[in-house]
């Protein structure tokens, strides 16, 4: 019997209405923004630094130090004292658990802090 109906006598077809396509398309819509904003997380998680927050100075000098710039090249530079400087690498170390700038820069460049 079923070989004489063909394949709609073996599937079931359901027949679909105005309101069926409605309702599967809202939802493909949902499942497609929770999808972007999952994404959208994921990205924004990723562009985050890892490690202690600092300061907008403490990066600057911390990229002043990555280009191998003095503490009193620095100063100048950025229009502060030698000893202001030595303030920020200092601040800077103690968040980053570093001994020096060498490992402060490492430890910036691994994280994703400096570029």
């Amino acid at each position: 019997m079923s070989i004489l109906a063909g394949a709609r006598g073996v599937l079931q077809v359901p027949v679909i209405t105005g309101e069926d396509l409605m309702v599967a398309f809202a939802q493909t819509i949902m499942l497609v923004r929770g999808a972007v904003a999952d994404a959208v997380r994921l990205v924004a998680r990723q562009r985050q630094p890892e490690g202690p927050a600092l300061t907008a100075r403490e990066l600057q000098v911390l990229k002043c130090m990555s280009e191998g710039m003095s503490n009193a090249e620095i100063g100048r530079d950025l229009r502060v004292t030698e000893d202001t400087v030595k303030t920020h690498a200092k601040r800077m170390y103690r968040k980053l658990e570093a001994h020096d700038r060498a490992q402060a820069v490492a430890i910036a460049l691994r994280t994703g802090m400096l570029p």
